[in-house]
């Protein structure tokens, strides 16, 4: 009985724990779940956007440019619906040739917000790099330095709340793959839910001369 007790308590603790971490439950205040009009509408109210005159009729990606995502231009803003109902957004930003510091300020507001990461790796090789990699470097030459990362987040069910969700945030070439030029990073952040898009977590495996300005906490 005494473990019975001792392990009950420590379940309860744990919920309790998980219940107090942020969770998201949409993408810049727009709930997962909505009306692919409701979610255009919001994104150009609050990032700038530019909004289609007319919406398809059936689809489930549509891709948005223009506007602005903690405090960087937007490279292109990428939706995704299932059954008509919000699943996933994906927001590249332009960084300025500084994709690696604009990777780390919002790795860091996103730790702030979320908690630690589950994990975080180097972002995949392209073929011509695994090529490289695999001849021998002659008379111990130094390989160059490559750039490129991937950070995520998930978020279990809990007695509160029932939906799985995951956030990932790379810093990487447009490929998803690592560079050797740090000016070609771009940053992308993509928050999924999972509940509707079963097989997100894939994507781990294969994400996507000015000083940058910083991030905005709040678009977060």
């Amino acid at each position: 009985m005494p473990r019975l007790f001792t392990a009950l308590t420590f379940l309860l603790c744990s919920t309790a724990v998980a219940d107090k971490i942020q969770r998201p439950t949409g993408f810049l205040s727009v709930p997962f779940g909505s009306a692919p009009a409701e979610v255009v509408r919001m994104l150009g109210s609050r990032g700038g956007a530019t909004v289609p005159e007319e919406m398809p009729s059936t689809f489930n990606k549509l891709e948005l440019t223009g506007g602005n995502f903690a405090g960087q231009e937007v490279v292109k803003w990428t939706l995704e619906f299932v059954d008509r109902k919000f699943a996933a957004a994906t927001v590249t930003l332009k960084t300025e040739g500084h994709g690696m510091a604009v990777y780390q300020e919002l790795k860091q507001n996103l730790i702030a917000k979320y908690g630690p990461a589950v994990g975080e790796k180097k972002a995949g090789k392209s073929d011509a790099d695994k090529k490289k990699q695999g001849t021998p470097a002659n008379n111990g030459t130094r390989r160059e330095e490559t750039y490129g990362k991937v950070v995520f987040w998930k978020f279990e069910p809990t007695l509160a709340d029932k939906s799985r969700s995951l956030i990932i945030c790379t810093g990487a070439g447009p490929d998803g793959n690592e560079v050797a030029d740090e000016s070609k990073v771009q940053v992308t952040l993509q928050y999924i839910d999972e509940t509707r898009i079963p097989t997100a977590a894939k994507r781990l495996t294969n994400p996507g001369a000015k000083t940058a300005p910083p991030v905005k906490k709040e678009d977060l």
